[in-house]
């Protein structure tokens, strides 16, 4: 027997080496294990993943788990007894063992009251048909729901047991729902946005980190709308995002063609993946709604809704326990979301490409990316002028030395050229070598030419 921690496997693990190590680890304790899950599921649809998800019948599964562990060198399981699982992780892999159980909900909690169950209990106890499949280690399908295999060919989500009282016993799978829904592009039984309607208030039994999890899983899959459509059929949005849903129906003039919220969804879908992009994709138009002004002439203003919505966009990414540095860019990027789409070539001086490169700094990148997104969900679709502007911005800040831009003489270099105390007047003096800077007068981080401009512009060393 080979010591804890110590590996007996001669080379890097692959999938079929884990999904043996895991049924003859059983075997040998006589433990009945199936795989389960989005592992089953996303291997019938052709997709490798390395999350498995292992269910065992009188027996432990942490036990499996040691012994896995210690064949490939792992470090041992880690248990989470709140929700009676055990993990391994190791070479890419993460594997979690539950032991087959039955659930009774509390109808004030989500919280169950878990008690060892047979296979079926198990199965019956999860989401949805397509996620209750159950597979052996030699391969064969256990459909214990009848529907799970037709589902999952069908490209439908359905419950296992009734919707209304499953999304009542742990409302969190509503949110699941809508995530499936965007990352597989499953359609909803017939039924079940009824369900999740009725149900909907349910959710404020869940903590917001839980929701707020599942919104960043929909915002980043595949199809994003349609997850989104999902949670506002249902009535889960406005519980979430009462400031998104206010834009339904507000109506745009000029190069629009879709009201404020179908012109947001538009976008979405056409944002790169990742979550700050996405995240400020959905934010971008946020205060449109409150600055919404229709005048006598039939013209639809926003006025400031850049700036309007970088507040809000700050308040509701706090308000789901968001990171700060995630707040932060999402807000910044909301507030400058309009400045590329305006940029014409022969209106936009160098000055103005610096300004906007030192503004969005290291958010240059999904700024771009959001103007793209946000034109391509208009009427005139073209992002031509926008990829001249990345062009041109490239030129512009070789090195990023405008995008990372620091005053070249600091307070004290400052003060023995003034002979002068600290005050007020180092920032006016740093913020005027800025400008010259951003005016192309001074090339950045060059102290000497700072010191040399500033020869030529000796008042401001005098200024209040």
């Amino acid at each position: 027997m080979a010591r804890a921690g110590i590996a007996t496997f001669a080379r890097r693990p692959q999938l079929d080496d884990v999904l043996d190590e895991l049924r003859n680890a059983a075997a040998r304790r006589s433990i009945d294990a199936y795989l389960v899950g989005g592992f089953v599921r996303d291997r019938l649809r052709g997709v490798t993943g390395k999350d498995i998800d292992v269910v065992t019948v009188e027996g432990e599964g942490a036990d499996v788990l040691a012994a896995v562990a210690e064949a490939f060198g792992w470090a041992p399981p880690v248990r989470f007894e709140r929700f009676g699982t055990s993990q391994i992780r190791g070479d890419g892999f993460v594997v979690e063992a539950v032991r087959a159980r039955s659930e009774r909900y509390d109808p004030e909690s989500r919280k169950p009251d878990v008690q060892p169950g047979t296979l079926e209990e198990d199965v019956r106890r999860r989401d949805f048909t397509i996620n209750a499949l159950v597979q052996t280690f030699s391969g064969r399908v256990l459909d214990i729901t009848a529907r799970g295999l037709d589902d999952l060919r069908a490209g439908v989500l359905r419950t296992p047991s009734d919707a209304a009282e499953t999304f009542a016993e742990d409302p969190l799978r509503m949110f699941r729902a809508a995530r499936f829904a965007a990352q597989l592009g499953f359609a909803l039984a017939p039924g079940m946005i009824e369900a999740m309607r009725e149900r909907a208030a349910r959710a404020s039994i869940l903590s917001v980190e839980r929701i707020a999890e599942e919104l960043r899983k929909l915002l980043v899959s595949a199809r994003p709308r349609e997850g989104m459509a999902v949670l506002r059929d249902s009535g889960l949005l406005h519980t979430i995002l009462p400031e998104v849903t206010a834009m339904i129906g507000v109506e745009q003039g000029g190069y629009h063609i879709y009201d404020v919220y179908d012109h947001t969804m538009h976008a979405l879908e056409r944002a790169p993946g990742e979550l700050v992009t996405r995240a400020a994709t959905l934010l971008h138009d946020v205060a449109k709604p409150p600055t919404h002004v229709l005048g006598a002439d039939g013209k639809h203003t926003f006025y400031d809704h850049p700036v309007v919505g970088a507040d809000m966009a700050r308040n509701i990414l706090t308000r789901l326990r968001f990171s700060n540095d995630e707040i932060g860019a999402v807000a910044q990027l909301v507030r400058l979301h309009l400045r590329p789409i305006a940029y014409e070539r022969e209106r936009f001086s160098d000055t103005a490409v610096r300004r906007l490169i030192r503004d969005a700094g290291d958010l240059r990148g999904r700024m771009l990316d959001l103007a793209r997104a946000d034109t391509e969900a208009s009427a005139y679709p073209t992002t031509a002028e926008i990829d001249e502007l990345e062009t041109r911005m490239a030129r512009l800040d070789r090195g990023g030395e405008v995008s990372r831009l620091s005053p070249p003489l600091n307070g004290d270099e400052l003060m023995l050229m003034a002979r002068r105390g600290p005050g007020r007047w180092i920032r006016v003096v740093q913020g005027a070598i800025e400008n010259a800077i951003l005016e192309g007068e001074i090339p950045p981080n060059d102290s000497a030419a700072a010191r040399a401009w500033l020869d030529g512009h000796r008042h401001l060393l005098d200024s209040d």
